[in-house]
């Protein structure tokens, strides 16, 4: 079966910013989710299983994409994972590892499978980074902020070489955002304290990491490549 429609694929779009950007876009795009964390049906959106740690799980979640689709309007690549911030005196190689194999690898998998379904629509692709790119880790350790920085080079990279095709490679880099899972982690005195050192004085909502997201993805967006939108409330000036 197969669709005219335009598609976007949300990696990693089960939970936070990702599923919110799956909802608030399903009027506009035939949307596909993918990711570990199993979710009700939801209108507008259709649900694939997806491991970013395994190859073999991500050509499966693309094989079925060709069988579904003639080619692939956008992929937004939102998988993302920390570990308790611990000081490089005790570095496990173990957290290193799933950092980097969901952060990184993933993001690069899912982009090796995407090329042939995104070259066909002259798509366009948006990583979802962190300010820990751009400068460091608050909350999350230096882990984390080496996978976000690696995140940036990679964009850069791929945006270059795939100019060709005609196919859009941009990151978003927001700051600290108001997800149900920020929430449910972050014990509220630390919430406030971090939004009383913010220049506009409150977390990033999901809405306008969204919103970024919605341009970068649209015709409006026709000569933005290898580039960073700065999401931050005014915590980081690029």
């Amino acid at each position: 079966m197969t669709s005219n429609r335009e598609s976007l694929l949300i990696i990693g779009g089960t939970s936070g910013i990702g599923l919110y950007a799956a909802q608030k876009l399903s009027s506009q795009y035939r949307v596909f989710v993918a990711g570990r964390r199993k979710l009700e049906k939801m209108d507008g959106v259709e649900l694939i299983q997806l491991d970013v740690q395994e190859e073999s799980s991500v050509q499966s979640c693309f094989c079925y994409l060709s069988k579904q689709l003639k080619g692939l309007s956008a992929l937004v690549y939102s998988a993302g994972v920390t570990v308790p911030k611990a000081p490089i005196t005790e570095f496990s190689k173990s957290d290193w590892e799933r950092v980097m194999n969901i952060n990184v690898v993933g993001a690069i998998l899912s982009l090796k499978y995407a090329f042939p379904l995104l070259k066909q629509e002259k798509g366009r692709v948006v990583l979802i980074n962190s300010i820990a790119g751009r400068t460091y880790s608050q909350l999350s350790g230096y882990l984390y902020t080496i996978s976000k920085s690696a995140m940036s080079g990679l964009a850069r990279q791929i945006a270059a070489e795939w100019a060709e095709y005609g196919i859009l490679v941009n990151s978003l880099y927001p700051s600290m955002t108001k997800t149900p899972m920020l929430e449910e982690n972050v014990e509220k005195e630390v919430l406030q304290e971090v939004e009383a050192a913010i220049p506009i004085k409150r977390i990033a909502l999901q809405e306008e990491v969204s919103s970024a997201i919605e341009f970068l993805i649209s015709p409006k967006n026709s000569y933005m490549t290898g580039c960073g939108l700065d999401i931050n409330g005014g915590q980081y000036f690029n």
